[in-house]
């Protein structure tokens, strides 16, 4: 299995998924960075605690990665139905579902990692500027603060490189990009969307956890019904 991930991580060329993740996580620092700036002019404060900036980041980060799942999803899986390459792939003397199961696997790993390190980049990136430029003075940080952020994000994250799997239904219906992408729009929506000014959908962990075990049962049935699909 190892070595077909490999395989797929040669054949699919990932550069511009690592430039658009890295280039989406420079935007979304700044934004963050320019909120206190404009409410401490405009008299109004978002983040009245570190927990609060972890929460909104979080769900910045995870929106967008969301959406490049869906893309990566559309690249690495139908993308190859689309345009008929699949026939290429399912000639190898390897069984289709190990092939699948590879993808799978590859687009799931990548989305948690970059996930991860693109939380961490911007909030410590955003207390690196918080010390340098003095942003906000309204947030306190403790080292135990800190890594129980850190621990509750990765716990949202696990749960949301799951549910970012879910897109994989709509695009395998009729092998459709578009609907892969807008999926994963709605999915975005359900997870991250507020509710007025206090109440949040990104502070819940059973929505990504929910449809993580949605995508889960999705993954099962696309596995199990790929040896069903007609090479002619």
């Amino acid at each position: 299995m190892l070595y077909l991930i490999k395989l797929e991580l040669k054949k699919n060329k990932l550069g511009w998924f690592i430039k658009g993740i890295i280039l989406a996580n420079l935007i979304t620092l700044g934004l963050l960075c320019m909120i206190p700036t404009v409410e401490k002019i405009e008299g109004k404060q978002t983040f009245k605690s570190f927990t609060d900036y972890f929460m909104i980041s979080g769900a910045m980060v995870r929106g967008i990665i969301i959406v490049f799942a869906a893309v990566l999803i559309s690249k690495v899986i139908i993308d190859e139905f689309k345009n008929r390459t699949h026939l290429v792939m399912f000639s190898y003397p390897v069984n289709r579902k190990k092939i699948l199961s590879a993808k799978l696997i590859l687009i799931f790993s990548l989305t948690l990692f970059t996930m991860v390190i693109s939380n961490l980049f911007v909030i410590t990136g955003f207390i690196g500027m918080n010390q340098i430029f003095h942003l906000t003075s309204a947030m306190r940080l403790t080292v135990t603060d800190y890594f129980a952020g850190i621990l509750n994000l990765l716990i949202f994250n696990l749960a949301t490189a799951g549910a970012a799997l879910v897109p994989l239904y709509f695009g395998m219906r009729k092998f459709s990009t578009q609907a892969t992408i807008i999926s994963s729009l709605l999915i975005v929506m359900v997870t991250t969307s507020s509710i007025g000014s206090v109440f949040s959908l990104a502070s819940i962990i059973y929505i990504p956890l929910a449809l993580a075990l949605i995508a889960l049962g999705i993954v099962v049935l696309a596995v199990r019904n790929i040896e069903r699909i007609d090479l002619d």
